[in-house]
């Protein structure tokens, strides 16, 4: 008999377009590459967060490269991935979507979201693989994208000053960059009209190559702002510098990956409006522990058995190598 386990998670829709709820919040996957394309906190139904203004009008845009002569390619251009896979439960709900790049097979990249009950974030994995070499204007990560008259205001901690820093972007001059260190801790987008915040709260962020030296050029990460406003993740990123044209070989071998938890939350309902994203920090840095207990039957050996890859000596000889 299955038991079964009623949660307020529930999953609607044809991948990769879903729509998650729990109690707490509705998120809506585009329906062509199952990128976030809406957010909206239940207990404020009027102050839905989204983009759709630019090319695809996904939240979530990234991983991304830039190879001139050919376009810009975002994971958010897929129409839909090659990839699609869905897990839909009562405890976790689950869209993973990966493929090559749009007109850079040389790349590929996976997107993973993670939703649960009765919480007002879900956790997005990232995955970009170089598997030959590529000369790039800009690789970047993490990107969320809003339309520019959602949002009033932006806060992070800088690391730097260990301090907080709050900024009006509501009149900040067009393509005008705000930099902060890679290892962010935490972002923030807000509307303090309408008190209703989106954060971005960094859990793991990994550079590495198999066969080739990893190739970066000053990773940072980034606000600027148009028609509309995001927050990205520069790994090489020559566009936004003084030397636009500056090209930059991404080798054969890299990997990079990202994990975030992505949080809607009132902004109103404390003395600074940031105060909620750092305590919800502080829990999904430090995560209840698992560790799983494998029951064993009688029946199994317990002496250890290993096949030895070229022949010779051990060093186990005369020793027992039975568990005790």
């Amino acid at each position: 008999m299955v038991k079964l386990y009623p949660t307020d998670l529930k999953v609607q829709g044809m991948a990769p377009g879903l729509q998650i709820d729990n109690s707490k919040m509705s998120v809506i996957l585009h329906p062509n590459s199952g990128h976030l394309d809406e957010i909206r906190l239940k207990s404020k139904p009027d102050a839905p967060l989204y983009h759709r203004l630019e090319t695809n009008g996904a939240m979530h845009w990234n991983p991304d490269v830039y190879v001139p002569p050919r376009p810009w390619s975002h994971t958010a251009d897929w129409k839909p991935p090659r990839n699609i896979s869905t897990v839909a439960g009562s405890i976790i709900a689950r869209s993973d979507v990966w493929d090559d790049m749009r007109e850079v097979p040389e790349v590929d990249a996976s997107v993973r979201y993670e939703f649960y009950p009765g919480v007002p974030y879900f956790v997005s994995s990232t995955t970009m693989r170089i598997k030959e070499s590529v000369q790039a204007l800009a690789l970047r990560n993490a990107e969320m994208v809003i339309k520019r008259e959602l949002i009033t205001h932006a806060a992070w901690y800088d690391i730097v000053s260990d301090s907080v820093i709050i900024y009006d972007v509501a009149h900040m001059p067009d393509l005008t960059d705000l930099k902060m260190e890679a290892d962010v801790p935490w972002i923030i987008f807000f509307n303090k009209e309408k008190g209703i915040g989106f954060a971005g709260i960094q859990l793991n962020y990994s550079n590495a190559s198999v066969e080739s030296s990893l190739r970066l050029l000053n990773p940072f990460f980034y606000i600027t702002a148009g028609p509309w406003i995001y927050w990205a993740r520069g790994l090489s990123h020559t566009f936004t510098s003084s030397n636009m044209q500056q090209i930059v070989p991404v080798l054969k071998g890299s990997i990079f990956s990202e994990k975030w938890a992505y949080l809607i939350y009132e902004t109103d309902k404390t003395a600074e409006p940031y105060t909620p994203v750092v305590e919800w920090q502080k829990r999904l840095t430090n995560p209840l522990r698992i560790q799983l207990v494998e029951e064993v039957d009688e029946r199994v050996s317990k002496t250890l058995q290993e096949i030895f890859m070229d022949e010779g000596k051990s060093g186990w000889e005369g020793r027992d190598t039975k568990r005790h």
